[in-house]
């Protein structure tokens, strides 16, 4: 009993530790750019400028105006992120290894085990997943080309440049397929006279459940007492990081397709500054929520296999997405009792 009440103690402060780090290190990313740029290189004064003399036909005017106000949102999203991700750990340390030993167990085994990812869905993911680390990787080292530790990790950067540019065009084929795939679908489904929202559960996020839940789910992390508000195939999170991550690409992709053909001087900076701060806020929030609150999750730690086999038990589909459960059960993909369904 003492042994494996240690063990639990373990997995929990290396699971912590994890989670500390994780968080850390965004902090000190958000730190050199974000909150540098925007207190100490007079970005607050440039904002304030460009808000009392607006000049919505001048390039200048928005580069000058969307420098501070990317700031100032990356160190929003990194406070809720910490918010998120530590008040979710606090939530579920007492469930630590929860899964991850139902998994290995024979009751685990032996439960129904739900598709919650295609293989193309996967694919998809890992797609998204190698192509992000690479243009993340090159466009930081190109940033960072005049720090003298960067230069050991850029031996050439004719070479990052062609590298980062030929994965983001990569990238944006992926956003392509997926977004053609899925309105394709949307449309066929709509003409058969389907409910688009019951079919599709990202729109979800368009509704004002989604934001009350977000409430809730914030208040739920720190008070006692708050109920833990009812979940479909994705929680808020999910939600929240699935458009954000297509809108990311939009404000990133755009101005980094266009700068790939006429450089980055185009509209005086002004794309350079959507690019480079957007990609600022991506990193921020993948390191700082989806790894930390996905994969770091007590529950779950050190990582959530679910996004290589797409499969989850029926026992966590219940308890923690029952909105989605009752769907499958309504539509006779499981039974009532937890059978598989035809």
């Amino acid at each position: 009993m003492r042994s494996t009440s240690r063990l639990w103690t373990a997995y929990l402060v290396t699971n912590l530790v994890a989670v500390a780090i994780v968080v850390g290190v965004s902090w000190a990313f958000v730190y050199v750019l974000a909150w540098i740029p925007l207190m100490h290189e007079h970005g607050i004064s440039q904002l304030f400028q460009a808000i009392e003399h607006p000049r919505l036909l001048s390039s200048v005017w928005w580069r000058d105006f969307l420098s501070p106000t990317f700031d100032v949102l990356i160190i929003l999203v990194a406070i809720v992120g910490t918010w998120w991700s530590l008040g979710h750990f606090a939530a579920e340390a007492r469930n630590q290894r929860k899964w991850r030993l139902y998994y290995k167990s024979e009751e685990g085994r032996r439960d129904v085990w739900v598709l919650r990812f295609t293989l193309w869905q996967r694919i998809q993911h890992l797609w998204m997943m190698i192509t992000l680390i690479i243009v993340a990787f090159t466009g930081f080292a190109m940033y960072f080309a005049n720090d003298p530790y960067w230069k050991y990790l850029m031996p050439s950067r004719d070479l990052y440049v062609k590298i980062h540019v030929v994965t983001g065009w990569a990238m944006g084929v992926l956003i392509i397929l997926h977004f053609t795939y899925y309105l394709t679908r949307m449309l066929l489904d709509k003409l058969a006279g389907k409910s688009l929202m019951e079919e599709y559960p990202m729109l979800q996020f368009y509704t004002i459940r989604f934001y009350k839940n977000l409430l809730k789910r914030l208040a739920w992390t720190i008070k006692r007492g708050v109920e833990r508000p009812l979940v479909d195939k994705y929680d808020c999170e999910q939600l929240f990081e699935y458009w954000g991550v297509y809108w990311g690409i939009a404000v990133l992709g755009i101005p980094g397709a266009i700068m790939s053909v006429v450089g980055p001087g185009a509209l005086n900076g002004a794309l350079w500054v959507m690019h480079t701060k957007e990609a600022v806020l991506a990193v921020t929030f993948l390191l700082m929520v989806h790894i930390a609150y996905t994969h770091f999750l007590p529950t779950v730690f050190p990582m959530d296999p679910t996004y290589i086999n797409g499969r989850m038990p029926l026992k966590r589909v219940k308890e923690e997405h029952p909105l989605w459960y009752e769907r499958l059960v309504r539509k006779g993909i499981v039974g009532a009792g937890g059978a598989g369904g035809g």
